[in-house]
């Protein structure tokens, strides 16, 4: 006795039972584009990075910008030599401490809408020096010009710094990633 193939049994069941594959169909469908629609509609960040060694323990403060714009940050610097500590402060909180924090360390409090445009510095098997940037054109150094350049920016015109990724070992940060989007203050505004 021959079998039928899945084709023809599909095509020997009765005619209503195709009428209920339509509403499942839709169904699917609509989930889909929903899909789509959800995708699009939520934030895309650029990256800039790693730029170091990358060797060690790996940190994010992905999640931390979730809290709202970078509002300060901190740095741990080796004198003459290297950066070893990092830590940023989102919407008024003050996130983790990646690296090793001991001594003394710099902190930048940022102008109320003030952001960071733009990280650049200089990195080996240390990420030894950073500036940041901001949209007041104020420029922020810390740490020693040794290694090579690199140069972190958005790729979309007008974002920027949202949170940072990395890597740390027991003696400082080894590498460092940035991470871009829309403004926060810019919607923040709009919801006042």
């Amino acid at each position: 006795m021959q079998k039928d193939s899945p084709a023809t049994q599909f095509h020997s069941q009765r005619p209503g039972d195709r009428l209920l594959l339509l509403p499942i169909l839709l169904g699917t469908f609509v989930l889909l584009a929903n899909s789509v629609s959800q995708t699009a509609a939520q934030p895309r960040f650029s990256y800039s990075g790693e730029y170091g060694s990358g060797v060690g323990t790996s940190f994010s403060y992905s999640g931390d910008h979730l809290l709202g714009p970078i509002t300060a940050f901190r740095v741990w610097e080796h004198p003459s030599n290297f950066i070893k500590a990092l830590q940023f402060q989102f919407a008024g909180r003050w996130s983790r401490t990646y690296g090793y924090e001991q001594g003394k360390y710099h902190e930048v409090t940022l102008f109320l809408g003030e952001e960071i445009t733009q990280i650049s510095g200089k990195h080996s098997t240390y990420v030894f020096q950073l500036i940041f940037f901001t949209s007041r054109k104020r420029a922020f150094f810390f740490g020693q010009p040794a290694g090579e350049s690199f140069n972190g920016v958005p790729l979309e015109e007008g974002n920027v710094l949202a949170f940072v990724t990395g890597h740390h070992n027991g003696a400082g940060i080894t590498g460092i990633g940035m991470h871009w989007d829309e403004s926060r203050w810019q919607g923040l505004k709009a919801r006042a």
